[in-house]
């Protein structure tokens, strides 16, 4: 089955503030777990950066926007 699968929204409806908040109390927790010295909550906290949707959006957003590599 050929069929192309239209996105539920477009890129300029995404609200990039809000994932940028998001992204930003996860690299908080991370932080603050890691002067606490809780390795194990690091890890497990920079898994769930690493896996999430909102950080892959912030990426390519940075990627292909605002860094010299817009030209891409």
């Amino acid at each position: 089955m050929n069929t192309v699968l239209e996105p539920m929204y477009g890129w300029n409806d995404i609200n990039w503030r809000k994932l940028e908040r998001s992204v930003h109390k996860l690299q908080k927790r991370i932080f603050q777990a890691s002067n606490r010295g809780n390795v194990k909550l690091v890890r497990r906290l920079q898994k769930l950066l690493i896996s999430s949707r909102t950080a892959r959006l912030l990426a390519v957003r940075r990627v292909t926007q605002e860094n010299k590599g817009s030209a891409t």
